[in-house]
């Protein structure tokens, strides 16, 4: 099915770029935009001659009806996939997109005359525990290293 809409919309493409051509070939009939640019109004000073007009004319019908007749082509494959793709959701993945309940527990009312704070408890998580270290850690230095001797003084004059 992807196959064919990608189909569809190239020749769609086509088609559309071909009307725009088509039309703009034309002869224009009563002047209108085309003598605001300098288009001369009439005469026989087109490009394929003064019997154009007819077979321009059922070019741009058929045109147009090959860009109608796949626009809802298009649209109605469209539908389709869309419709396919939310019925082939696997189920896992709905789950996780639902939305996640947690239980909650009542909490007793306090006695009369007595305070009490109410703490919303986070929710419980697991910590992975650390095994017994493999090495004893090295131990100190029972004394410490004797220093350095110190360098003798320079004589003064």
């Amino acid at each position: 099915m992807g196959v064919a809409f990608t189909l569809l919309t190239i020749l769609f493409l086509v088609v559309s770029v071909c009307l725009v051509l088509i039309i703009l070939v034309q002869r224009p009939q009563g002047g209108g935009l085309a003598q605001a640019f300098g288009g001369g109004g009439g005469g026989t000073d087109t490009a394929f001659g003064g019997r154009t007009g007819d077979a321009l004319t059922y070019a741009t019908i058929t045109a147009f009806g090959l860009y109608l007749v796949l626009a809802i082509a298009l649209n109605i494959i469209d539908l389709k996939l869309q419709k396919g793709s939310k019925e082939e959701q696997p189920a896992a993945e709905q789950a996780a997109t639902a939305p996640v309940s947690i239980p909650v527990t009542p909490v007793p009312a306090p006695n009369p005359g007595t305070t009490s704070v109410t703490v919303p408890l986070a929710p419980a998580t697991t910590v992975p525990t650390e095994s017994a270290p493999a090495a004893p850690a090295p131990a100190a230095p029972a004394a410490p290293a004797p220093a350095a001797p110190a360098a003798p003084a320079p004589a003064a004059p």
